[in-house]
């Protein structure tokens, strides 16, 4: 309802936000995918890329199958759903080939998670209300447990590349269509737990 009720320069701003924020995260996969190839090592724990692979497997696969009814704002983000999908794929099968493989057991739980969602929400809410709950458990994680002992500017591009392609959807779904606290409130502490992620990278890398 509120959608249809826009201007258009509206949903225009609305859509290149969505482009930058899915550029974000597309070029967060980059670095993570180079660290992996040169450094032989992860900028996520496994568990984290077996729900990305889940949320984008579920909505990609939602998206495609629903192309002919969705809005040009759902059809640009279905089309980024699988630019990541694909991505993660190849960061999955790279950390394979280091020795860090995605379980099945977190395959079977992620998505699990995305149905759960899926079985409270219409779909496109499910979808960004799952996102931010998984990247803020991931961020606090990473926040506050990864070693920051080997950081390199890829990892710090990896955080402040994630940490705008998370503020981006916030302020959309949160902030610039009507005040909404179950967008707001993840992804505000993702985005603060990203920066202290990016503060103690900036330290290790300076000492």
């Amino acid at each position: 309802m509120g959608v249809t009720t826009e201007s258009w320069w509206k949903r225009t701003w609305m859509l290149v936000l969505k482009v930058i924020g899915g550029l974000c995260w597309l070029a967060a996969y980059r670095q993570a995918i180079a660290t992996t190839k040169t450094k032989k090592r992860s900028l996520l724990p496994p568990t984290a890329i077996a729900f990305n692979l889940a949320w984008e497997g579920i909505y990609s696969a939602g998206g495609l199958a629903a192309w002919k009814r969705l809005t040009v704002e759902d059809r640009v983000q279905t089309v980024i759903n699988v630019v990541w999908l694909i991505n993660d794929l190849e960061w999955a099968q790279l950390q394979r080939a280091v020795g860090s493989r995605i379980s099945r057991q977190s395959l079977v739980v992620a998505v699990l998670y995305q149905l759960t969602f899926l079985s409270r929400y219409p779909a496109g809410e499910a979808a960004r209300i799952s996102a931010l709950w998984q990247n803020l458990a991931f961020s606090a994680y990473c926040s506050v447990l990864e070693s920051v002992d080997q950081t390199d500017q890829r990892a710090i591009r990896f955080t402040a590349f994630r940490a705008v392609g998370t503020a981006i959807p916030t302020l959309t779904s949160g902030v610039l269509r009507g005040v909404r606290l179950r967008y707001v409130v993840p992804g505000i502490c993702c985005v603060a737990f990203d920066i202290h992620r990016l503060w103690r990278q900036h330290k290790a890398a300076d000492s």
